[in-house]
């Protein structure tokens, strides 16, 4: 950035702040929501940064949040199952590649 027209190569994942930014915009638009569900694959250390920033963010918007981890994709059907079984006012799903895998194996 010193130096304009040099190369500059490199990799930021920004997922765990975003995460927490997300849950602040869904909360601005809808106000009334006040109980939510994370899906998240907790065999993944930037989701699990990505977990905990979100459940601070939750605290200061008085959310609560449900965790329902899933490490494989044989994790989907009972996480979703538990989850219907006290239907959240919203799903979060923290992205990483078992959960692209995970909803192909569930469609």
């Amino acid at each position: 950035m010193v130096r304009p027209g040099g190369n500059l190569t490199g990799l930021a994942i920004l997922d765990a702040e975003l995460s927490a930014k997300r849950l602040e915009v869904l909360k601005e638009v809808i106000p009334r929501l006040s109980n939510g569900a994370v899906l998240w694959n907790a065999a993944n250390p930037a989701n699990t940064v990505s977990w905990k920033e979100t459940a601070n963010a939750a605290r200061v918007l008085a959310v609560t949040l449900q965790s329902y981890e899933v490490r494989n994709v044989n994790d989907f059907e009972g996480a979703f199952a538990r989850i219907a079984q006290q239907p959240p006012d919203f799903l979060y799903v923290l992205q990483n590649a078992l959960m692209l895998e995970g909803s192909r194996a569930c469609l």
